[in-house]
Protein backbone atom coordinates (compact mmCIF):
# COMPACT_ATOMS: atom_id res chain seq x y z
CA UNK A 1 0.00 0.00 0.00
CA UNK A 2 1.31 3.45 -0.89
CA UNK A 3 1.93 6.23 1.62
CA UNK A 4 -1.36 7.95 0.80
CA UNK A 5 -3.29 4.78 1.62
CA UNK A 6 -4.24 3.78 -1.93
CA UNK A 7 -4.07 0.07 -2.76
CA UNK A 8 -2.97 0.14 -6.38
CA UNK A 9 -0.10 1.52 -8.37
CA UNK A 10 0.63 1.41 -12.07
CA UNK A 11 2.32 -1.91 -12.98
CA UNK A 12 6.10 -2.01 -13.01
CA UNK A 13 7.51 -0.48 -16.16
CA UNK A 14 4.42 1.61 -16.87
CA UNK A 15 3.49 5.12 -15.88
CA UNK A 16 0.66 7.63 -15.83
CA UNK A 17 1.25 10.58 -18.12
CA UNK A 18 -0.27 13.55 -16.35
CA UNK A 19 -0.71 17.23 -17.20
CA UNK A 20 1.31 19.15 -18.22
CA UNK A 21 3.34 16.30 -19.77
CA UNK A 22 0.18 14.85 -21.29
CA UNK A 23 -0.30 18.13 -23.18
CA UNK A 24 3.21 17.77 -24.54
CA UNK A 25 2.42 14.23 -25.67
CA UNK A 26 -0.65 15.45 -27.52
CA UNK A 27 1.40 18.23 -29.11
CA UNK A 28 3.87 15.66 -30.44
CA UNK A 29 1.01 13.66 -31.95
CA UNK A 30 -0.36 16.82 -33.57
CA UNK A 31 3.08 17.70 -34.93
CA UNK A 32 3.43 14.18 -36.36
CA UNK A 33 0.06 14.42 -38.11
CA UNK A 34 0.93 17.81 -39.61
CA UNK A 35 4.46 16.80 -40.65
CA UNK A 36 3.63 13.47 -42.23
CA UNK A 37 0.30 14.41 -43.81
CA UNK A 38 2.12 17.21 -45.67
CA UNK A 39 4.12 14.46 -47.40
CA UNK A 40 0.98 12.40 -48.23
CA UNK A 41 1.29 9.91 -45.34
CA UNK A 42 -2.12 8.77 -44.05
CA UNK A 43 -2.88 7.60 -40.50
CA UNK A 44 -3.28 3.90 -39.71
CA UNK A 45 -4.37 2.16 -36.51
CA UNK A 46 -3.58 -1.53 -36.01
CA UNK A 47 -4.80 -3.72 -33.11
CA UNK A 48 -2.91 -3.62 -29.82
CA UNK A 49 -2.40 -7.38 -30.17
CA UNK A 50 -1.68 -9.63 -33.13
CA UNK A 51 -1.29 -13.31 -33.79
CA UNK A 52 2.08 -14.20 -32.30
CA UNK A 53 3.27 -15.55 -35.65
CA UNK A 54 3.19 -12.04 -37.13
CA UNK A 55 6.13 -11.13 -34.89
CA UNK A 56 7.82 -14.54 -34.85
CA UNK A 57 7.97 -14.60 -38.64
CA UNK A 58 8.30 -10.86 -39.24
CA UNK A 59 10.63 -9.70 -36.47
CA UNK A 60 12.54 -12.99 -36.33
CA UNK A 61 12.40 -15.98 -33.99
CA UNK A 62 16.06 -15.51 -33.04
CA UNK A 63 15.62 -11.85 -32.11
CA UNK A 64 15.80 -10.74 -28.51
CA UNK A 65 12.40 -9.06 -28.90
CA UNK A 66 10.70 -12.38 -29.77
CA UNK A 67 12.75 -14.55 -27.43
CA UNK A 68 12.74 -12.42 -24.30
CA UNK A 69 10.56 -9.32 -24.46
CA UNK A 70 7.11 -10.12 -25.86
CA UNK A 71 3.91 -10.25 -23.83
CA UNK A 72 2.37 -13.42 -25.27
CA UNK A 73 -0.79 -15.14 -24.02
CA UNK A 74 -3.38 -17.67 -25.22
CA UNK A 75 -6.93 -16.45 -25.78
CA UNK A 76 -9.98 -18.50 -24.78
CA UNK A 77 -9.83 -20.30 -28.11
CA UNK A 78 -6.25 -21.40 -27.51
CA UNK A 79 -4.80 -19.01 -30.10
CA UNK A 80 -1.47 -17.42 -29.25
CA UNK A 81 -1.68 -13.63 -29.22
CA UNK A 82 0.97 -11.01 -28.49
CA UNK A 83 0.78 -7.38 -27.44
CA UNK A 84 2.58 -5.56 -30.23
CA UNK A 85 6.27 -4.96 -29.37
CA UNK A 86 6.69 -2.88 -32.55
CA UNK A 87 4.39 -1.70 -35.31
CA UNK A 88 6.11 -2.30 -38.66
CA UNK A 89 5.13 -5.97 -38.95
CA UNK A 90 1.45 -5.19 -38.07
CA UNK A 91 1.35 -2.38 -40.65
CA UNK A 92 2.73 -4.66 -43.36
CA UNK A 93 0.27 -7.36 -42.30
CA UNK A 94 -2.55 -4.83 -42.69
CA UNK A 95 -1.29 -3.75 -46.13
CA UNK A 96 -1.26 -7.38 -47.29
CA UNK A 97 -4.63 -8.27 -45.72
CA UNK A 98 -6.41 -5.33 -47.34
CA UNK A 99 -4.48 -5.42 -50.62
CA UNK A 100 -3.32 -1.84 -50.30
CA UNK A 101 -0.24 -2.79 -52.32
CA UNK A 102 -2.49 -3.51 -55.31
CA UNK A 103 -3.32 0.18 -55.58
CA UNK A 104 -1.21 3.28 -56.05
CA UNK A 105 2.35 2.91 -54.81
CA UNK A 106 4.02 3.63 -52.55
CA UNK A 107 1.56 3.06 -49.73
CA UNK A 108 2.47 5.82 -47.25
CA UNK A 109 1.23 5.48 -43.66
CA UNK A 110 1.97 6.89 -40.22
CA UNK A 111 1.01 5.80 -36.72
CA UNK A 112 1.28 6.92 -33.11
CA UNK A 113 0.56 4.83 -30.05
CA UNK A 114 1.74 2.35 -27.41
CA UNK A 115 3.93 -0.72 -27.84
CA UNK A 116 4.82 -3.32 -25.21
CA UNK A 117 8.06 -5.07 -24.30
CA UNK A 118 8.96 -6.86 -21.09
CA UNK A 119 12.45 -5.55 -20.45
CA UNK A 120 14.24 -3.95 -17.55
CA UNK A 121 12.71 -0.50 -16.96
CA UNK A 122 15.06 2.46 -16.85
CA UNK A 123 14.96 6.19 -17.38
CA UNK A 124 13.15 6.87 -20.64
CA UNK A 125 12.45 3.17 -21.25
CA UNK A 126 9.20 1.55 -20.14
CA UNK A 127 7.40 -1.73 -20.68
CA UNK A 128 4.53 0.20 -22.17
CA UNK A 129 6.15 2.80 -24.37
CA UNK A 130 4.91 5.15 -27.06
CA UNK A 131 6.13 5.41 -30.63
CA UNK A 132 5.53 7.64 -33.62
CA UNK A 133 6.44 6.11 -36.95
CA UNK A 134 5.96 6.06 -40.69
CA UNK A 135 6.06 3.28 -43.27
CA UNK A 136 6.43 3.65 -47.04
CA UNK A 137 5.67 0.40 -48.85
CA UNK A 138 6.14 -0.48 -52.50
CA UNK A 139 8.97 1.82 -53.65
CA UNK A 140 12.41 0.19 -54.04
CA UNK A 141 14.45 3.26 -55.01
CA UNK A 142 16.68 5.48 -52.87
CA UNK A 143 14.50 8.61 -53.09
CA UNK A 144 11.92 7.16 -50.70
CA UNK A 145 14.74 6.26 -48.28
CA UNK A 146 15.88 9.88 -48.31
CA UNK A 147 12.31 11.17 -47.90
CA UNK A 148 11.64 8.97 -44.87
CA UNK A 149 14.91 9.96 -43.20
CA UNK A 150 14.41 13.66 -43.93
CA UNK A 151 10.90 13.56 -42.46
CA UNK A 152 12.19 11.92 -39.29
CA UNK A 153 15.00 14.42 -38.97
CA UNK A 154 12.65 17.38 -39.51
CA UNK A 155 10.06 16.06 -37.07
CA UNK A 156 12.67 15.65 -34.33
CA UNK A 157 14.09 19.11 -35.00
CA UNK A 158 10.63 20.68 -34.87
CA UNK A 159 9.92 18.75 -31.67
CA UNK A 160 12.86 20.47 -30.00
CA UNK A 161 15.47 17.71 -30.40
CA UNK A 162 18.86 18.34 -32.01
CA UNK A 163 19.08 15.01 -33.83
CA UNK A 164 22.32 13.30 -34.80
CA UNK A 165 21.77 10.93 -37.72
CA UNK A 166 23.86 7.75 -38.06
CA UNK A 167 23.52 6.07 -41.43
CA UNK A 168 24.53 2.67 -42.80
CA UNK A 169 23.70 0.04 -45.38
CA UNK A 170 23.53 -3.62 -44.36
CA UNK A 171 23.15 -4.85 -47.93
CA UNK A 172 20.73 -7.52 -49.06
CA UNK A 173 20.71 -11.24 -48.18
CA UNK A 174 22.52 -12.56 -51.24
CA UNK A 175 25.77 -14.45 -51.65
CA UNK A 176 27.59 -11.49 -53.20
CA UNK A 177 26.49 -9.08 -50.47
CA UNK A 178 25.38 -9.66 -46.87
CA UNK A 179 25.64 -13.45 -47.01
CA UNK A 180 29.25 -13.18 -48.08
CA UNK A 181 29.88 -10.59 -45.39
CA UNK A 182 28.27 -12.82 -42.76
CA UNK A 183 30.74 -15.58 -43.59
CA UNK A 184 33.65 -13.17 -43.09
CA UNK A 185 32.15 -11.93 -39.83
CA UNK A 186 31.55 -15.48 -38.54
CA UNK A 187 35.17 -16.43 -39.29
CA UNK A 188 36.32 -13.35 -37.39
CA UNK A 189 34.08 -14.04 -34.38
CA UNK A 190 34.86 -17.75 -34.18
CA UNK A 191 38.55 -16.93 -34.00
CA UNK A 192 37.80 -14.68 -30.98
CA UNK A 193 34.91 -16.54 -29.38
CA UNK A 194 36.63 -16.75 -25.99
CA UNK A 195 36.96 -12.97 -25.91
CA UNK A 196 33.21 -12.42 -26.37
CA UNK A 197 30.84 -12.06 -23.41
CA UNK A 198 29.25 -15.49 -22.77
CA UNK A 199 25.77 -14.23 -23.62
CA UNK A 200 26.90 -13.08 -27.06
CA UNK A 201 28.61 -16.27 -28.23
CA UNK A 202 25.39 -17.88 -29.41
CA UNK A 203 24.83 -15.01 -31.84
CA UNK A 204 27.65 -16.32 -34.04
CA UNK A 205 25.32 -19.06 -35.24
CA UNK A 206 21.93 -17.31 -35.04
CA UNK A 207 22.63 -13.78 -36.29
CA UNK A 208 26.23 -12.57 -36.23
CA UNK A 209 25.26 -9.03 -37.23
CA UNK A 210 23.52 -8.64 -33.86
CA UNK A 211 26.86 -8.85 -32.14
CA UNK A 212 27.30 -5.19 -33.07
CA UNK A 213 24.30 -4.40 -30.82
CA UNK A 214 25.88 -5.89 -27.70
CA UNK A 215 26.20 -3.68 -24.63
CA UNK A 216 28.87 -5.94 -23.09
CA UNK A 217 32.29 -4.30 -22.83
CA UNK A 218 34.18 -7.45 -23.82
CA UNK A 219 32.10 -7.91 -26.94
CA UNK A 220 32.23 -4.25 -27.91
CA UNK A 221 36.03 -4.38 -27.77
CA UNK A 222 36.05 -7.37 -30.13
CA UNK A 223 33.61 -5.67 -32.51
CA UNK A 224 35.72 -2.51 -32.66
CA UNK A 225 38.05 -4.26 -35.13
CA UNK A 226 35.49 -6.51 -36.84
CA UNK A 227 35.10 -6.45 -40.64
CA UNK A 228 32.51 -3.92 -41.80
CA UNK A 229 29.50 -4.47 -44.05
CA UNK A 230 30.27 -1.33 -46.07
CA UNK A 231 33.44 -3.10 -47.31
CA UNK A 232 31.38 -6.00 -48.69
CA UNK A 233 28.37 -4.34 -50.39
CA UNK A 234 27.49 -5.53 -53.87
CA UNK A 235 27.57 -2.87 -56.63
CA UNK A 236 23.77 -2.35 -56.55
CA UNK A 237 23.62 -1.88 -52.77
CA UNK A 238 26.65 0.38 -52.84
CA UNK A 239 25.10 2.56 -55.56
CA UNK A 240 21.79 2.68 -53.65
CA UNK A 241 23.55 3.78 -50.46
CA UNK A 242 25.60 6.44 -52.23
CA UNK A 243 22.45 7.85 -53.83
CA UNK A 244 20.69 8.06 -50.45
CA UNK A 245 23.65 10.00 -49.06
CA UNK A 246 23.69 12.34 -52.05
CA UNK A 247 19.97 13.09 -51.69
CA UNK A 248 20.32 13.83 -47.97
CA UNK A 249 23.21 16.19 -48.60
CA UNK A 250 21.16 17.97 -51.27
CA UNK A 251 18.51 18.94 -48.71
CA UNK A 252 20.92 19.79 -45.91
CA UNK A 253 20.39 16.77 -43.63
CA UNK A 254 23.69 16.14 -41.81
CA UNK A 255 24.73 12.56 -41.07
CA UNK A 256 27.62 10.31 -40.18
CA UNK A 257 28.13 6.96 -41.88
CA UNK A 258 28.42 4.38 -39.10
CA UNK A 259 29.07 0.85 -40.42
CA UNK A 260 28.18 -0.59 -37.00
CA UNK A 261 24.54 0.50 -37.17
CA UNK A 262 22.70 -2.74 -37.93
CA UNK A 263 19.34 -2.28 -36.13
CA UNK A 264 17.92 -5.02 -33.91
CA UNK A 265 15.28 -6.75 -36.03
CA UNK A 266 15.66 -9.46 -38.66
CA UNK A 267 13.67 -7.77 -41.41
CA UNK A 268 16.09 -4.93 -42.22
CA UNK A 269 17.89 -4.72 -45.59
CA UNK A 270 20.05 -2.07 -47.21
CA UNK A 271 19.51 1.36 -45.60
CA UNK A 272 19.63 1.39 -41.78
CA UNK A 273 19.72 4.51 -39.63
CA UNK A 274 19.46 5.79 -36.09
CA UNK A 275 18.70 9.16 -34.53
CA UNK A 276 20.38 10.11 -31.26
CA UNK A 277 19.99 13.17 -29.05
CA UNK A 278 22.11 14.88 -26.43
CA UNK A 279 21.25 14.97 -22.75
CA UNK A 280 20.17 11.33 -22.49
CA UNK A 281 23.42 9.76 -21.33
CA UNK A 282 24.62 6.47 -22.81
CA UNK A 283 21.07 5.49 -23.87
CA UNK A 284 20.81 8.37 -26.32
CA UNK A 285 18.85 6.82 -29.18
CA UNK A 286 15.49 8.48 -29.84
CA UNK A 287 14.54 6.35 -32.83
CA UNK A 288 15.61 4.72 -36.01
CA UNK A 289 14.59 2.54 -38.86
CA UNK A 290 15.53 1.16 -42.20
CA UNK A 291 14.52 -0.70 -45.31
CA UNK A 292 12.70 -4.04 -44.97
CA UNK A 293 12.31 -5.43 -48.49
CA UNK A 294 11.82 -9.01 -47.27
CA UNK A 295 9.24 -8.46 -44.53
CA UNK A 296 6.08 -8.89 -46.61
CA UNK A 297 7.44 -12.13 -48.03
CA UNK A 298 8.23 -13.47 -44.55
CA UNK A 299 4.58 -12.81 -43.61
CA UNK A 300 3.35 -14.95 -46.50
CA UNK A 301 2.91 -12.22 -49.11
CA UNK A 302 4.82 -11.37 -52.22
CA UNK A 303 8.13 -9.54 -52.16
CA UNK A 304 7.38 -5.83 -51.59
CA UNK A 305 9.88 -3.10 -50.86
CA UNK A 306 9.44 -1.02 -47.73
CA UNK A 307 11.14 1.47 -45.45
CA UNK A 308 10.15 3.26 -42.27
CA UNK A 309 11.13 4.42 -38.82
CA UNK A 310 9.87 4.46 -35.25
CA UNK A 311 10.64 7.28 -32.82
CA UNK A 312 10.47 6.85 -29.07
CA UNK A 313 8.04 9.39 -27.66
CA UNK A 314 9.16 8.82 -24.06
CA UNK A 315 12.76 9.55 -25.03
CA UNK A 316 11.74 12.66 -27.00
CA UNK A 317 9.80 14.01 -24.02
CA UNK A 318 12.80 13.35 -21.80
CA UNK A 319 15.22 15.01 -24.24
CA UNK A 320 13.13 18.13 -24.80
CA UNK A 321 11.76 18.73 -21.30
CA UNK A 322 9.77 21.96 -21.21
CA UNK A 323 11.40 23.17 -24.45
CA UNK A 324 9.36 20.98 -26.78
CA UNK A 325 6.02 21.81 -28.36
CA UNK A 326 3.08 21.85 -25.99
CA UNK A 327 -0.62 22.39 -25.92
CA UNK A 328 -2.78 23.50 -23.08
CA UNK A 329 -6.35 24.13 -22.15
CA UNK A 330 -8.22 25.90 -24.96
CA UNK A 331 -10.52 27.74 -22.58
CA UNK A 332 -11.05 31.26 -23.86
CA UNK A 333 -14.01 32.29 -21.69
CA UNK A 334 -14.69 31.47 -18.06
CA UNK A 335 -18.39 31.95 -17.35
CA UNK A 336 -18.91 33.18 -13.79
CA UNK A 337 -22.29 32.55 -12.16
CA UNK A 338 -22.90 35.27 -9.55
CA UNK A 339 -25.58 33.65 -7.43
CA UNK A 340 -27.63 30.44 -7.52
CA UNK A 341 -30.15 31.83 -10.00
CA UNK A 342 -27.34 32.46 -12.49
CA UNK A 343 -26.11 28.83 -12.56
CA UNK A 344 -28.53 27.65 -15.25
CA UNK A 345 -28.04 30.59 -17.69
CA UNK A 346 -24.27 30.43 -17.07
CA UNK A 347 -24.28 26.75 -18.04
CA UNK A 348 -26.34 27.53 -21.13
CA UNK A 349 -23.93 30.28 -22.17
CA UNK A 350 -20.90 28.00 -21.76
CA UNK A 351 -22.53 25.30 -23.90
CA UNK A 352 -23.46 27.87 -26.54
CA UNK A 353 -19.90 29.17 -26.71
CA UNK A 354 -18.48 25.66 -27.01
CA UNK A 355 -20.94 24.81 -29.78
CA UNK A 356 -19.67 27.89 -31.60
CA UNK A 357 -16.07 26.72 -31.36
CA UNK A 358 -15.08 28.90 -28.40
CA UNK A 359 -13.53 27.13 -25.40
CA UNK A 360 -15.52 27.82 -22.23
CA UNK A 361 -15.42 26.73 -18.61
CA UNK A 362 -17.79 27.17 -15.65
CA UNK A 363 -17.66 26.56 -11.92
CA UNK A 364 -18.93 23.15 -10.75
CA UNK A 365 -18.20 23.55 -7.05
CA UNK A 366 -20.83 26.18 -6.08
CA UNK A 367 -18.11 28.65 -5.15
CA UNK A 368 -18.60 32.34 -4.58
CA UNK A 369 -17.86 34.95 -7.19
CA UNK A 370 -14.44 35.84 -5.75
CA UNK A 371 -13.30 32.19 -5.84
CA UNK A 372 -14.66 31.82 -9.37
CA UNK A 373 -12.68 34.83 -10.55
CA UNK A 374 -9.50 33.29 -9.08
CA UNK A 375 -10.31 30.05 -10.89
CA UNK A 376 -10.85 32.01 -14.09
CA UNK A 377 -7.32 33.42 -13.79
CA UNK A 378 -5.89 29.95 -13.18
CA UNK A 379 -7.75 28.50 -16.18
CA UNK A 380 -5.76 30.58 -18.64
CA UNK A 381 -8.92 32.09 -20.11
CA UNK A 382 -8.65 35.51 -21.66
CA UNK A 383 -12.20 36.53 -20.76
CA UNK A 384 -14.54 36.23 -17.80
CA UNK A 385 -18.24 36.40 -18.70
CA UNK A 386 -20.04 37.34 -15.49
CA UNK A 387 -23.71 36.40 -15.21
CA UNK A 388 -25.42 38.03 -12.21
CA UNK A 389 -28.91 39.25 -11.20
CA UNK A 390 -28.51 42.67 -12.83
CA UNK A 391 -27.15 41.16 -16.03
CA UNK A 392 -29.95 38.58 -16.18
CA UNK A 393 -32.61 41.25 -15.78
CA UNK A 394 -31.13 43.28 -18.65
CA UNK A 395 -30.34 40.34 -20.95
CA UNK A 396 -26.63 41.19 -20.70
CA UNK A 397 -23.36 39.90 -19.30
CA UNK A 398 -20.31 41.65 -17.88
CA UNK A 399 -17.36 40.74 -20.08
CA UNK A 400 -13.97 41.23 -18.42
CA UNK A 401 -10.64 41.05 -20.22
CA UNK A 402 -8.56 39.16 -17.66
CA UNK A 403 -5.26 40.22 -19.21
CA UNK A 404 -6.01 43.93 -19.39
CA UNK A 405 -8.42 44.24 -16.44
CA UNK A 406 -11.01 46.10 -18.53
CA UNK A 407 -14.69 45.15 -18.34
CA UNK A 408 -17.97 46.23 -19.92
CA UNK A 409 -21.62 45.26 -20.02
CA UNK A 410 -22.78 43.95 -23.39
CA UNK A 411 -25.91 42.17 -24.69
CA UNK A 412 -25.55 38.43 -24.22
CA UNK A 413 -26.07 37.85 -27.96
CA UNK A 414 -22.89 39.82 -28.69
CA UNK A 415 -20.55 37.71 -26.56
CA UNK A 416 -19.32 35.42 -29.35
CA UNK A 417 -18.60 38.27 -31.73
CA UNK A 418 -16.75 40.28 -29.08
CA UNK A 419 -14.63 37.31 -27.99
CA UNK A 420 -13.65 36.58 -31.58
CA UNK A 421 -12.76 40.19 -32.42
Amino acid sequence: MSEDGSSFRAPKGTRDILPPESWRLEALYDLAADTFAAAAYAPIETPMFEHTEVFARGVGETSEVVNKQMYTFPDKGGRSLTLRPENTAPVVRAVLEHNLHRGALPVKLYYAGPQFRQERPQKGRYREFFQIGIEAIGAPGPTIDAEVIELGHRFLRDAGVEPHLKLNSIGHPADDCRLGYNRALVDYLQARVDDLAPGDRGRIETNPLRTFDSKEGRTREVMSTAPLITEHLCPDCKAHFERVQDLLRSVGVPFDVDPRIVRGLDYYTRTAFEFTAGGLGSQDAVGGGGRYDGLAESLGGEQIAGIGFALGVDRILLATGDNGPSRGSRVEVYVVAAGEDAARPAFALACRLRAGGIGAEIDHMARGMKAQMKDADRSGARWAAIVGPDELAAGEITLKNLREGVQERIPIDEVEGRVRS
